[in-house]
């Protein structure tokens, strides 16, 4: 299901939703049923089809006789149909009780941070809800809370609540609890058994449908699209009511700290992970300058995680009114405050943080060591990576001089000196020399690019409509022009023209998604072309052919493949015509693959035309000088 779909989808669910309330909930109930239902009929199916073999065997056996003598001829044709039979039977059974993979983080118990699982335990006893059996700390700015069934979607679940360190070092105990109790609210009935019981079937089924992608084998496969087809139009009709549900999530942790206290817990996670973003960047900046990753990344944070930043307003802005993706359930920031009724002072950004951070306060005598691991840990995953971009950033210096003691440069050389000085030195302002460049190769794309990236950084319009130009120019720079436009759009808060560049880019990416998985396997029912090559790529194909071990080969022919997502992408076929005597001789594949790795000077595929391809060969040779030889 695509995203529009989707959409579609949801938005006649929110109108169903309003007008018949418990109609709605009746179709979720119902939906809920059909996928363990469609996993019951597969199991019951199969394993009838199995019993039904089996009786029959025992009958024929127990007449004895000719029937005997039957069922030895036919016993081949009953271990094919049994064999499918209980493959299916357990793959399904698979499905309905595969163990969902266990989330990863630094183990915190009770000897460590005493006064989290004190918090943990006021908690539950307050909200009245199921035990938190393991913490997990991890090195990212999150909270969540994953319920692990022991038996796949159902049986004796597993309550695990993922802390991020760098968010409890941003938050105040009381803003850290109210986050933790939002997520603990799902699991706890703060919507009603029914949504808890949906909250939780929303996850597992994702993950089964994750997980169903790697089954292998004939049935593995033909299971795993049933789940793959059935799992998002659940996602789809629980969607609704998964959104109303993160109200009430909200209104679990405002029962807790007040609402007040949840109102600036929502603001401050909206913040500190633009914050965290930006700090992690000016790290990174560094890389330049520093031959090794900082050694003490978690202490820095700790440090500069309090709030009161420069960006503060503009961060609080953008995230107000942010729509995120079709598959997030989370409203907007502005609509989850109103429903606190806290929506008066929404664009006040909470004050800087006084006292210790939740992280101070729960973790307590345990924090340095856990700082330690976190970012000892961070340091060596980034460690490479660090060291491979020090290098190859001194090289681009070593260059960058080279170029600017030339006395004359082309203008390739030209173009490389400004795209290295943005790259390496951001502060300058290029825009004349780029203007400069453009006007001395007016068709040349790249730099076209880059001067509109510069228009753009120095708040100049002007730079879309030269993206715009760019776009229309070459298609293939659509990606990259409206990424940059998106973001502008969105840091001017102009967010209606940035939701246009995000559907643009969205669509793009699924054109070239589609395109690339097209161009990448053979399917005979694509259209066909003559080959339209060039006079170059002519000489390099006759080459080729005059190298070629002919041997066993009757005829050859070229044709180019009109791909359905993009008719003008370049893709070919060879067809081959292999003689009826190698054929029988059961050389055709060697054939095949000699012609495969031949040296052609274009992607093509290499398609035998007899046997299973007969259809396709009869198309084939009515192309117009397809025949090479």
């Amino acid at each position: 299901m695509d995203e529009q779909r989707f959409a579609q989808i949801v938005a006649r669910l929110e109108r169903d939703s309003a007008a018949h309330p418990r109609l709605y909930l009746a179709k979720v109930g119902l939906v809920a049923m059909l996928g363990f239902l469609i996993l019951a009929a597969l199991v019951a199916s199969a394993g009838l089809g199995l019993l039904l073999l089996l009786g029959l065997v025992v009958a024929v056996v127990a007449s004895g006789g000719a029937a005997l003598l039957l069922l030895f001829k036919l016993g081949k044709l009953l271990v094919l149909v049994a064999v499918p039979l209980w493959f299916l039977m357990r793959q399904a059974i698979a499905a309905l009780f595969t163990r969902l993979p266990a989330p990863q983080g630094q183990p915190i118990d009770r000897a460590q941070a005493p006064a989290l699982w004190a918090t943990l335990d006021d908690m539950r006893r307050r909200l009245r809800g199921p035990q938190v059996h393991q913490v997990l700390l991890v090195d990212e700015m999150n909270a969540a809370v994953v319920q692990r069934p022991l038996f796949g979607l159902v049986g004796f679940p597993r309550n695990h609540l993922i802390l991020g360190l760098p968010l409890l070092e941003a938050m105040t105990p009381d803003e850290a609890l109210a986050v933790v109790a939002h997520e603990y609210g799902h699991l706890a009935g703060a919507h009603g058994r029914f949504g808890a019981f949906i909250y939780r079937l929303r996850r597992s089924w994702s993950s089964v449908a994750g997980v169903a992608q790697q089954w292998q084998g004939f049935f593995g496969r033909l299971l795993g699209r049933a789940v793959g087809a059935y799992a998002p139009w659940f996602n789809a009709y629980t969607f609704v009511l998964a959104r109303a549900n993160e109200y009430q999530a909200d209104r679990s942790g405002a029962d807790l700290v007040g609402a007040g206290v949840m109102a600036d817990a929502l603001k401050r996670s909206n913040l500190a992970t633009p914050q965290h973003q930006a700090f992690l960047g000016a790290v990174f900046a560094q890389i330049g300058d520093q031959p090794r990753p900082p050694a003490d990344l978690a202490l820095r944070w700790s440090q500069q995680a309090a709030g009161d930043d420069a960006q503060a307003a503009r961060w609080l802005g953008e995230a107000l009114d942010h729509v995120a993706d079709v598959a997030d359930t989370h409203p907007t920031l502005r609509q989850r405050l109103a429903a606190l009724q806290h929506l008066a002072d929404a664009d006040q950004a909470p004050a800087r943080r006084q006292g210790p951070s939740a992280a101070e306060r729960w973790l307590g005598e345990a924090l340095p060591a856990l700082r330690e691991q976190a970012q000892r840990q961070w340091h060596d995953a980034v460690a490479d990576g660090w060291q491979q971009r020090h290098r190859a950033i001194a090289e681009q210096r070593t260059r960058l001089a080279g170029l600017r003691a030339q006395a004359e440069r082309s203008a390739d050389e030209e173009f490389e000196r400004l795209q290295l000085s943005g790259q390496l030195e951001p502060q300058l302002d290029l825009r004349d020399e780029l203007a400069a460049l453009a006007a001395r190769q007016p068709g040349h794309g790249p730099t076209q690019y880059l001067l509109a990236l510069a228009e753009l950084e120095h708040g100049d319009a002007g730079g879309l409509d030269r993206l715009e130009r760019l776009m229309v120019q070459d298609p293939e720079a659509t990606l990259p022009a409206c990424e940059r436009a998106h973001a502008w759009c969105r840091a001017q808060g102009q967010l209606q023209r940035a939701e246009a560049y995000g559907t643009r880019w969205r669509e793009r990416a699924a054109m070239e998604q589609a395109r690339r998985q097209q161009a990448e396997h053979f399917d005979a029912r694509h259209a066909l072309a003559p080959a339209q090559l060039d006079e170059a790529v002519q000489h390099q194909v006759q080459a080729t052919l005059q190298r070629l071990d002919r041997r066993g080969i009757q005829a050859l022919y070229l044709v180019r493949r009109v791909l359905p997502a993009d008719a003008q992408l370049g893709s070919w076929v060879l067809g081959v015509d292999i003689g009826w005597w190698q054929r029988r001789l059961g050389r055709q594949k060697a054939i095949v693959q000699r012609l495969a790795t031949a040296d052609w000077p274009l992607p093509l595929f290499v398609v035998p035309l007899r046997g299973n391809n007969a259809g396709f060969g009869r198309r084939l040779r009515k192309v117009a000088d397809a025949r090479l030889m």
